[in-house]
């Protein structure tokens, strides 16, 4: 059973709703209105299907006739090359010295290269690379068209004409046509809501003519950037096996080094052919006016895959349902000519994190349609990621994440805090789903704000349902994190305080963590999760834990210069931040501000704030606008909260296919934030002004409807 519970969704909605829409909210309207329409080939703009575990990306023709990269993933499906070099995980630690003297173990041996003979630094980046590739997200496979045209070559994306292709946000499917020398071309392509399997319903002329097959092409991986390769040369080190083949379906077994998956493939009519090792034809019945097939991809074998028509039904079924669970935002009535705008990012973002970021496991950072970070779980990030599914009504979609945490993710932190010689249990930012290694990289093994995340969630879950189950279900999470920052702090006999770090790499992630020591954002996630862990002991009847409250009393304050916070001690140039990601403004924004002076914060978010107005280059992504907004929002400047959200950036596009862009992949912290803000700019959060929609103006420009969001802290 796949984690889209949305019959309790459902439930928990209808007896928790909070609402100031005079009358319910049309959702199928509101949904309808931001479907998209594209008409032309767009190779930046594919659309998705997917359910959260499983995502399966098409271009122009419905199918990936010409999209190569982003593909087919799964939260399940992964792989690791071959160790014949027998690399070791110590190969990449390198020692690293903290405020207290102790020696600590870090993955980042890159570190060691210096003093390194040619040798040794042949065997480090060997380590290194290795281990930051092992494992990594897999692509399945590609699917796509061969279209052939009348003079018998093959059609180019320049060749299809009258390109009309709708992505039906309301029941899930995209709908395209176009044409081949002047023939038309219907598709629609859906994905089952709990089956790891899609659905293709294909009408032309073409099938009759003889010049429409259907082709499934299988890569193995490139060691560089772990991507799928479907190079000749590559072909004998990957295996694809028919293990069954009947009149209107067939199985494939894939084999890549010691890993392996499953693929199923079901038809009405037609005929199925092996051209070579790694690719396969499917030619329609000439008979045909409809062609219709289903794929089902899965770690093992199985015979129940859903045909054509019952993924149709499912996923017509399914996305009402979605839609009218949990909250909706409607804006239509607002004065403001960007309502719409925002309104768009709003019910698109909802609809590419359902379909990224609601599986087994913690997502990366473009979920499951592109393979950056090698598709690693982006721990550092999962706030951003999902904290609006509890804010918009939706929490059981993170059921998967929480079993994860609970289960190999707190594991693999009881590991890292062991070897590094810590209590508790220590969150990596950059993990895959094995909990025996940690990835190696010059950044992650040194961020800290994933162990803020992991008390977070857990206190998430508790204002969902405030039982002793609840308790019990995350006593280890937050009371295991809350041991590991009670340890890691360390006292200071001439400051007279617990200081954070080093090593430490600040949420600037622009300071060097060897020198690095009481980052702002950081210090903000220990003085919660400390008074956090506190709350929760007593909740469980246990007497408060005494060394942590000591380390409360005398923990460093957030720095401050000129009026203004910084980023980290000891780095006292405000000035000398401005090209870097302008983090701290998180300390107050995401989180509830403990330790944070209302005023000084008010005093950093104006020149911030003025600085990227004003074209002044720090380094922006598209998560920070949802920050900057939710920090004016809690500063009770809700003019800029919205503007935040709508500000002309590059790092704040919105395609029109709804992704956030950060480069060249899409960033989907930035679609996460964007609905967190708008929650918490809509329901209000703890201690927020008492009026209506407090982060939105009250002077009339912004009418906002409302129904089934939930308070933020």
């Amino acid at each position: 059973m796949k984690y889209f519970s949305f019959l309790l969704v459902s439930f928990l909605f209808l007896a928790g709703m909070s609402t100031v829409a005079a009358e319910p909210i049309d959702r199928e309207a509101l949904v309808k209105r931001h479907h998209v329409t594209l008409n032309a080939y767009d190779p930046a703009n594919p659309f998705q299907v997917g359910n959260g575990e499983f995502a399966f990306a098409v271009d122009a023709t419905g199918l990936q006739t010409f999209l190569g990269l982003p593909g087919t993933y799964s939260a399940w499906a992964w792989h690791t090359f071959p160790n014949p070099e027998k690399y070791r995980e110590e190969e990449t630690w390198a020692q690293f010295t903290d405020g207290d003297g102790r020696s600590v173990p870090y993955a980042f041996n890159l570190h060691t290269l210096a003093k390194a003979t040619p040798e040794e630094q042949a065997r480090v980046r060997g380590a290194h690379d290795w281990f930051r590739r092992a494992p990594h997200r897999l692509h399945l496979g590609r699917i796509g068209f061969v279209l052939t045209k009348s003079d018998g070559t093959a059609a180019r994306p320049e060749d299809l004409k009258k390109i009309e292709q709708t992505l039906e946000l309301w029941t899930g499917s995209v709908e395209s046509s176009f044409e081949v020398d002047g023939v038309p071309v219907k598709v629609s392509t859906c994905c089952h809501p709990e089956a790891d399997s899609i659905s293709v319903q294909v009408q032309s002329s073409l099938i009759a003519e003889g010049r429409l097959a259907v082709f499934w092409h299988f890569p193995y991986i490139r060691f560089d950037n772990c991507t799928p390769t479907w190079d000749a040369a590559s072909e004998k080190q990957h295996q694809t096996e028919t293990v069954r083949h009947e009149p209107r379906s067939v199985e494939l077994r894939r084999q890549l080094d010691d890993d392996h998956y499953h693929v199923s493939i079901s038809w009405n009519a037609g005929q199925w052919s092996s051209p070579s090792p790694h690719r396969f034809l499917l030619t329609p019945s000439r008979d045909e006016k409809t062609f219709e097939f289903a794929c089902g991809f899965s770690a093992e074998s199985r015979n129940d895959w859903p045909q054509p028509a019952e993924i149709v039904k499912a996923s017509k079924d399914h996305w009402p349902r979605f839609w009218k669970s949990g909250g909706a935002v409607d804006l239509s009535g607002s004065k403001d000519p960007r309502w719409r705008e925002l309104e768009r990012r709003i019910v698109l973002s909802q609809y590419l994190t359902a379909i990224q970021s609601t599986g087994s496991s913690p997502p990366q950072e473009s979920g499951l349609y592109w393979n950056s970070w090698y598709g690693k779980f982006h721990l550092e990030m999962t706030a951003w990621h999902g904290v609006h599914f509890v804010l918009w009504g939706r929490a059981p979609l993170l059921d998967g994440w929480m079993r994860w945490m609970q289960g190999p993710g707190l594991q693999a932190a009881k590991r890292q805090a062991t070897k590094q010689g810590f209590q508790g249990v220590r969150w990596m930012k950059m993990i895959g789903p094995d909990p025996q290694w940690e990835t190696p990289s010059g950044a992650g093994p040194f961020r800290l704000t994933q162990q803020g995340h992991a008390i977070y969630w857990a206190e998430l879950m508790y204002r969902e349902r405030p039982n002793r189950e609840t308790l019990e279900k995350f006593r280890d999470i937050v009371l295991q994190s809350a041991d590991f920052m009670a340890d890691f702090v360390w006292w200071d006999e001439k400051t007279e305080r617990y200081v954070l770090g080093p090593p430490l790499l600040s949420g600037s992630e622009s300071t060097p963590p060897g020198q690095t020591f009481n980052s702002t954002v950081e210090l903000s996630y220990w003085f919660y999760g400390l008074q956090t862990a506190q709350r929760w002991r007593e909740r469980l009847e246990l007497p408060r834990n005494e060394h942590w409250d000591r380390v409360l009393a005398h923990l460093s304050k957030p720095p401050v210069v000129d009026g203004r916070y910084v980023d980290a001690e000891p780095f006292p140039e405000f000035k000398k931040n401005r090209h870097s990601r302008p983090a701290w403004l998180e300390a107050f924004g995401c989180m509830p501000g403990v330790a944070i002076d209302h005023s000084l914060m008010n005093n950093t978010f104006e020149t911030i704030w003025g600085d990227i107005k004003n074209g002044v280059p720090w380094q922006i992504w598209g998560c920070d606008f949802p920050m900057l907004a939710m920090t004016a929002a809690r500063l009770d400047r809700p003019h800029d909260a919205v503007d935040a959200l709508l500000l002309t950036h590059k790092g704040n596009h919105y395609q029109p296919n709804g992704f956030n862009n950060a480069g060249s992949v899409p960033y989907l912290p930035a679609s996460g934030g964007l609905l967190w803000a708008v929650a918490m700019m809509t329901a209000g959060w703890d201690g927020c002004p008492d009026r209506p929609t407090p982060g939105f103006p009250d002077d009339g420009t912004w009418n906002v409807q409302w129904e089934g969001l939930k308070k933020s802290p």
